[in-house]
């Protein structure tokens, strides 16, 4: 009989463990029964980064032990809630889908700052100037002194008390060295920051003059037509040259080694990309009238507004022309806004999805540094809001201020500087 039980009860241990093997090797590999589908599948995982890091992780609204980054393993297939939460600072959520046997990645996670008190630097001004790279920024305020706001130091610096002497900006030099600037009675005036001098160009008439983008020694104007060159590398004796192109010149602009002219003949508009050799690269016609601005030139795309349009000319692609009121880009995409919609469009591999649709009229647009998120102002409601169009788009309202306002980042996307025409003041949104 003793024998006969311990058979049994070797036969019996022996079945449990050939049945429940099997079932901890699927469960340790990650497998479940998933009660809704009624099949076993294999659990997923999500990878979640977030900026700032260390932030809480609630999953279908259960608190994880981990933080960010972090990956978490063992989820059930199917749609889950995501919410990242960080004491100060405003939750992102999103649902989102996992697959069976798959991550799912959130990477691109900002969080801003829930409150935040703004730093006043100084007044405001309407008279303001970017230099070329965006770090700075300039303006003449009520007491008609020149000051220069640096946004990477966040501080303001007194320059230049121009006294009774009345002047407006017109361009800054590369080199951040020399400010272009236009009396009342509209005489040109080179500005040397450092030496706090002041070199009268000898120019009237002028359409448009515009520093070169790498030579602070080189200027480029257009007067009645035509387009010329402009050496200032000896103080008291410029040197002019008139690029002769022939042709009736509206406007121009410049982009690394190249420039771009509009021009008419017989009616019908053109746009001439031309290197500053003046060997011409690229003529699309029928175009409208307005400023020419360039947005990139490579031997893929040539991307440039006219007045209130986009154009767009792929190689081997007919011309694209988009209505905007604004274009913004970063690496291989355009942010535009139609006047109510916003857009996101990748000219390198040619697709766009819509943003944002409002009622309201879309007045400004800018790129967080990240290239992950964008500041928008919708009815003087400014907003910072995620590209991820995966469920919901998380936007974190920022300022709600009818005045026209010029928006800047620096480079970290830490601090939003904001110049209206009463203050100057930055915000720290991280």
């Amino acid at each position: 009989m003793g024998k006969t039980i311990n058979r049994l009860t070797y036969s019996f241990f022996f079945l449990l463990f050939i049945i429940l093997t099997p079932i901890f090797l699927f469960y340790a590999g990650g497998y479940r029964y998933n009660f809704d589908t009624g099949q076993i599948e294999k659990n997923g995982a999500f990878y979640i980064k977030s900026y700032p890091r260390d932030a809480d992780i609630y999953i279908d609204g259960e608190k994880n032990k981990n933080r960010t980054p972090n990956q978490i393993t063992n989820i059930k297939p199917g749609r889950h809630l995501i919410e990242i939460k960080k004491e100060k600072y405003g939750s992102w959520q999103k649902e989102l889908e996992v697959s069976s046997g798959e991550t799912t990645f959130a990477e691109d996670i900002v969080l801003f700052y829930q409150d935040t008190d703004k730093k006043v630097l100084s007044s405001g001004s309407a008279n303001f100037l970017l230099n070329k790279d965006q770090s700075k920024y300039a303006l003449i305020d009520s007491e008609n002194k020149l000051q220069i706001t640096d946004v990477e130091q966040a501080k303001v610096f007194d320059i230049i008390d121009f006294e009774k002497e009345i002047y407006t900006f017109v361009d800054w030099s590369p080199n951040d060295q020399k400010i272009l600037l236009k009396n009342q009675e509209g005489v040109l005036v080179i500005f040397d920051i450092g030496q706090k001098e002041f070199y009268p160009l000898e120019l009237t008439d002028v359409d448009k003059i515009i520093w070169d983008n790498n030579n602070s020694d080189t200027l480029w104007y257009l007067q009645t037509e035509n387009l010329f060159q402009l050496d200032i590398a000896q103080t008291f004796d410029h040197t002019i040259f008139e690029l002769g192109l022939e042709k009736a010149i509206q406007d121009f602009d410049l982009i690394d080694n190249q420039f771009s002219i509009l021009y008419s003949i017989d009616n019908t508009n053109y746009v001439e990309l031309l290197d500053k050799n003046l060997t011409s690269k690229q003529v699309l016609e029928n175009l409208n009238l307005g400023k020419l601005k360039i947005i990139i030139s490579n031997d893929r795309q040539f991307i440039f507004t006219l007045g209130a349009h986009l154009y767009i000319q792929n190689i081997f692609q007919d011309l694209i022309d988009i209505p905007v009121t604004s274009a913004k880009m970063h690496d291989q995409r355009l942010l535009l806004s139609t006047g109510h919609e916003i857009i996101l469009y990748n000219y390198q591999d040619d697709w766009q999805e819509l943003i944002d649709r409002s009622s309201q009229i879309v007045s400004d647009l800018l790129w967080h540094p990240n290239g992950s998120y964008f500041l928008s102002e919708i009815n003087e409601q400014t907003s910072i809001t995620e590209i991820d169009g995966r469920d919901k788009r998380n936007s974190t309202p920022i300022l709600n201020d009818p005045h026209k306002k010029l928006y800047l980042f620096n480079k970290k996307g830490n601090r939003l500087f904001i110049l209206t025409p009463e203050e100057n003041y930055y915000l720290p949104v991280q």
